[in-house]
């Protein structure tokens, strides 16, 4: 199979004239190259359907022209009800086709206005324009949400893809729908590919410290990408030669050791659901977010007991036992507090593991002695003394506490890793 040209299109006015940021496409280009595919480039367009069909019979007629090389082209955006939501009628008008009702959606909309006490006849036009796609198109149900997404093929091998730009109802249909489709329609060479997770680093670091030091193995055919996450960044590799990635994979355990990792999250999942241990948390700066990611994995409540937001300090004396000349010593937002976190909450719970968080997460609170993203994480282990970690993270408020929650869990994966391999 032909590989394609790959354009992502993300229509929004708001994109165009710089009120919003597009969000979605970096997201897209990031899941194709994990999945073996390469982006080619990308067109942010306004909500004006010349605008938006000009383009697409642009990608159209050179599709058609250059058969030997297949356009795809990932459209986000313009599936809504509103007025300026025009992707469905510039296709129909792009493909000369009529449109057709996914019966399947006009049900779920229906059911949606029930539920709310209405009946079919409430439902306005404008709504019922999201269960509509082109005849004959491939459709990219959406279980997320209503509109309907669908794929169009405009010349031999070369399809438009169009889904919706609401980030949630996209990433679903791109995982559960898309992906699959494409892997249908566009090989991907026996790409060979690994990821491996590197903490505490960021993208220009790594490539000024590692990358630059591999022109031996880019040179035999090895391409490599990386995103950057809040705490660590993920390095993806792809290469027909799988020797090159062993040894690339080799390279890096050798470089950054324990902080070179598979998904924490995914393995830490593995580890504690067969393990049969338990889990609690208390945090501060990040309110909840570390046990909401813990949760957001299905079974989760096989392990994880919960815990304590202690946000204020007199819920970390009365909650877990923290003492409050600790607090009025060193201040809430320090090692030892942090510690006396840890062994608190592990008092109170006897869970196996114990994780603890507190910091300064901004935009205010900070000082010259203790700043803006100073954080302090606690881990024990039933049976041990706990540790704690001292961070200075980057960024705002969001990217602190992001940071502070996902280096929290990498840290209790040390543990794991560890005991998992004696």
């Amino acid at each position: 199979m032909k590989q394609p040209q790959i354009t992502i299109i993300a229509t929004g006015s708001e994109i165009t004239a710089g009120r919003s940021i597009d969000t979605n496409s970096g997201w897209i280009a990031n899941r194709l190259f994990e999945e073996g595919w390469k982006v080619r480039n990308f067109i942010a367009l306004p909500d004006n359907p010349k605008t938006i069909l000009d383009e697409l019979l642009y990608l159209k007629r050179k599709a058609e022209n250059d058969p030997e090389n297949p356009i795809l082209a990932i459209m986000t955006g313009g599936l809504g009800s509103t007025e300026d939501d025009y992707t469905l009628q510039t296709v129909l008008e792009l493909q000369n086709k009529e449109r057709e009702v996914v019966e399947k959606a006009r049900i779920k909309l229906q059911r949606f206005y029930e539920s709310r006490g209405k009946s079919y006849s409430d439902i306005l036009p404008a709504m019922l324009r999201q269960v509509y796609i082109p005849s004959g198109s491939y459709i990219l149900d959406n279980s997320a949400g209503i509109a309907v997404g669908f794929a169009e093929e405009f010349a031999p091998s070369s399809f438009l893809v169009c889904m919706p730009g609401v980030p949630s109802e996209m990433k679903e249909m791109f995982n559960r729908r898309l992906v699959p489709f494409l892997k249908r329609n566009y090989g991907i060479e026996n790409l060979k590919q690994v990821t491996k997770w590197i903490w505490n680093i960021g993208e220009s670091l790594f490539q000024e410290e590692f990358m630059k030091n591999q022109n031996d193995l880019l040179s035999k055919g090895m391409d490599w990408g990386v995103t950057a996450q809040k705490g660590f960044i993920k390095a993806i590799f792809n290469s027909q030669d799988e020797s090159l990635l062993n040894e690339v994979v080799a390279r890096i355990r050798k470089s950054y050791k324990e902080l070179c990792t598979e998904d924490v999250f995914a393995e830490l999942h593995e580890s504690l659901s067969l393990s049969g241990k338990t889990l609690a948390v208390a945090e501060s700066c990040t309110g909840g977010l570390l046990g909401a990611k813990i949760t957001d994995v299905k079974g989760s409540s096989t392990y994880f007991l919960g815990g304590a937001i202690t946000y204020s300090n007199d819920q970390k004396v009365n909650l877990i036992g923290v003492n409050q000349s600790t607090i009025e010593t060193f201040g809430a937002v320090s090692e030892e507090t942090c510690l006396e976190m840890a062994n608190g909450l592990s008092d109170k719970t006897n869970a196996d593991y114990s994780l603890s968080i507190t910091g300064i997460a901004g935009p205010d609170g900070g000082s010259e002695e203790k700043p803006v993203g100073l954080v302090w994480i606690g881990r024990k282990e039933k049976g041990k003394p706990a540790e704690t970690f001292r961070y200075l993270f980057p960024g705002n408020r969001e990217t602190i506490r992001e940071n502070a929650a996902n280096t929290a869990l990498y840290l209790l994966h040390q543990i794991l890793s560890k005991r998992d391999v004696k």
